[in-house]
């Protein structure tokens, strides 16, 4: 496992110009994941957040957006314990706590490492079965340069895969490889630790195996495309799904199932030199995405364990109960929830979750 990160050197890479410097990415990557640290993820879109506040009954107003991510950030003096990076919307890098302090110097004293999101979202890909790639690589440099003068020093791009009898096909999963690999070229050159997030969606009704075997064809595509745009692999993070059964799925899915399959599938396509695995939670429910990542690190452990930090960088699964609770004005037991469940993301990164905890 990577050791705990001497707060002093990463002030240091935090602080110097934004240039190609392996040994302040592999700083800045190791921090990110250190003892069990994972992500939360921040960095929805006005769109995006949109739905969430719907639910809750909240207006998508820019202050409220402000408003609700300075209760997150500022929940806890202890939230560096937990949370090694903060995926941020562009947006929310222009912001100020209630005190006026920007936001990413609120994190950067709490050892939290702030980064952003850079693709612009998904676009049909022309002449596919329904398939989808995604933008923002126009123009990346020059906001490469503005988010690093606003405190952020890693960044997330996503591309999306979808699994049915004909997809994902070779075309959507060379694409998106070249996309991830060329965004993560371009962040690496300017500074930056890249995540590259290759995401399998889980709509469907295909099985675990069938997601092995999509999981497999889509990372290994992937490597190879960093390989050949040269990416420095300690100075960079993986953000996967959980090699789990569609949502439309009859049967049963258990957490050491979804160990099983998805300790294979890093196993046979994550090369050692990279530096962690960060799982998103999409398609399941707060404390399944939580189970069963405290099932892969227990699962791992038994077996021949990982050469990388395995963790979160989790959204809905972390900010749920407390956006609800944040709604009805009670902010305090907002604050509350967020960082019991942050602390609940890192004992399951640990593989020491406590499963009476969560009620369970």
């Amino acid at each position: 496992m990577t050791q705990p990160c001497d707060y002093r050197l990463i002030r240091h890479a935090i602080m110097s110009k934004p240039v190609y410097d392996e040994a302040s990415l592999k700083k800045i990557a190791d921090s990110i994941v250190a003892d069990g640290k994972g992500l939360l993820a921040a960095d929805e879109s006005t769109g995006s957040i949109k739905k969430r506040f719907d639910k809750v009954g909240k207006e998508n107003t820019e202050e409220h957006r402000r408003a609700w991510r300075d209760t997150l950030f500022t929940a806890s003096p202890d939230l560096g314990k937990y949370l090694g990076g903060i995926i941020t919307f562009e947006e929310t890098l222009g912001h100020k706590t209630n005190k006026g302090e920007p936001f990413p110097d609120v994190l950067t004293k709490l050892g939290v490492v702030v980064g952003v999101k850079t693709d612009k979202g998904l676009v049909d890909l022309l002449h596919s079965n329904n398939e989808q790639t995604s933008e923002g690589l126009d123009g990346l440099g020059a906001r490469l340069e503005k988010y690093w003068e606003q405190g952020a020093r890693f960044t997330k791009h996503r591309c999306v895969f979808t699994i049915t009898e004909s997809t994902p096909s070779h075309r959507a999963i060379e694409t998106n490889s070249e996309v991830l690999a060329r965004y993560a070229s371009i962040c690496q050159s300017k500074g930056f630790v890249p995540i590259v997030e290759p995401e399998i969606l889980m709509d469907g009704a295909h099985d675990t195996a069938r997601s092995v075997e999509a999981s497999i064809e889509v990372l290994s595509s992937l490597f190879r495309a960093l390989a050949r745009h040269k990416l420095y692999l300690p100075g960079l993070l993986l953000k996967p799904a959980m090699a789990h059964a569609g949502t439309e799925f009859k049967g049963k899915i258990t957490p050491e199932e979804v160990a099983a399959a998805t300790y294979h599938v890093l196993s046979s396509t994550v090369p050692p030199a990279t530096a962690g695995v960060v799982f998103l939670s999409g398609g399941m429910s707060d404390t399944e995405s939580i189970f069963n990542l405290d099932a892969i690190n227990r699962y791992a452990k038994s077996h021949e364990g990982f050469p990388w930090p395995v963790s979160f960088s989790y959204g809905r699964a972390l900010q749920g109960v407390a956006m609800q609770k944040w709604a009805e004005g009670d902010v305090e037991s907002a604050k509350k929830l967020f960082v019991e469940r942050a602390k609940w993301c890192w004992q399951a990164a640990r593989g020491e979750l406590d499963p009476k905890e969560l009620g369970a």
